[in-house]
């Protein structure tokens, strides 16, 4: 991978200076800094063969978001010009940082504030904050809005051909816009519930939302297929977020179950609040 690296800088006119485990900066006319940890994810879910191009892709983006923020670099304090920039999305809890602009949404999720600048992402912080004619709250309500006005959710329905899955809803598989998983908030407008307006889901990156609907108590098969999906593409896809299993019920998200994974094994913890909600649901009809 790094021997893939160096070419790919090479052929721009670029060099690599290795900063410390895990990151490179490239120095040329718009120098960049790379994490390794962000290309081995994409690496790993594409063939051998298309390693160059993902490579050469992932230097092209960076030097494009180099270059925009060097000739193009936003007016912060202008909120007229940020406002239709300004998104949101979840995030694992070292998502964006200290002081930047954030909350929790449940254990282990948080919820930021961006600015979107195509081909760059930025983090809204405080500082900007208190420069703009708008308050936190709205803030946040902004960057909703924005992302449900941009649309594009796309779902697949199908039924999971593991002894696992046996007797299960089909999974939805929800993707598409690159704010995605903001969507988690609104899982009720989306026809992946069950009959209590109930489901659980999983956000393992921020390209893929997994949703079962909750119907019965077989929920808990429903947590533990849900647990292998979340363990393994956590660990191996590009942006991960979180290995957890979530349920999102009356217009809010809460955690069902924590997730360790260790030598490719799942342990599964449900929380009180889930155990709690267990209770009140009915066994399979036959």
């Amino acid at each position: 991978m790094a021997d893939l690296l160096v070419l790919a800088a090479r052929e721009r006119g670029y060099v690599c200076r290795w900063l410390a485990p895990g990151v490179v900066e490239l120095i040329g006319p718009y120098s960049f800094r790379q994490e390794l940890d962000t290309i081995r994810r994409e690496l790993a879910v594409r063939p051998r063969e298309q390693w160059p191009s993902v490579i050469g892709d992932l230097f092209d983006t960076g030097v494009v978001a180099a270059m925009t923020d060097a000739e193009d670099p936003l007016a912060y304090r202008d909120f007229a010009a940020i406002h239709g920039l300004i998104r949101t999305r979840l995030d694992g809890p070292a998502g964006g940082g200290v002081g930047t602009v954030r909350r929790i949404v449940a254990p282990g999720l948080v919820q930021r504030v961006l600015i979107d600048r195509v081909h760059t992402v930025e983090s809204v912080t405080y500082d900007m904050l208190r420069d703009w004619p708008i308050g936190e709250y709205d803030l946040f309500t902004l960057g909703e809005h924005n992302v449900r006005a941009d649309g594009g959710v796309e779902i697949a329905s199908e039924y999971m051909d593991v002894p696992m899955g046996e007797g299960l809803p089909p999974l939805s598989l929800l993707s598409g816009p690159e704010y995605l998983t903001a969507h988690a908030l609104w899982l009720g407008e989306y026809p992946v519930t069950g009959p209590d307006g109930a489901a659980v889901v999983i956000m393992p990156s921020k390209e893929w939302l997994y949703a079962y609907p909750i119907v019965d108590v077989r929920v808990i098969q429903q947590v533990t297929l849900l647990a292998q999906i979340a363990g393994h593409n956590y660990e191996e896809q590009p942006w991960p977020i979180s290995p957890h299993v979530y349920f999102w019920r009356r217009g809010r998200l809460g955690l069902a179950a924590t997730i360790t994974r260790r030598d490719d094994t799942n342990s599964i913890r449900p929380t009180d609040e889930f155990m709690a909600y267990l209770n009140t649901l009915s066994g399979p009809v036959e």
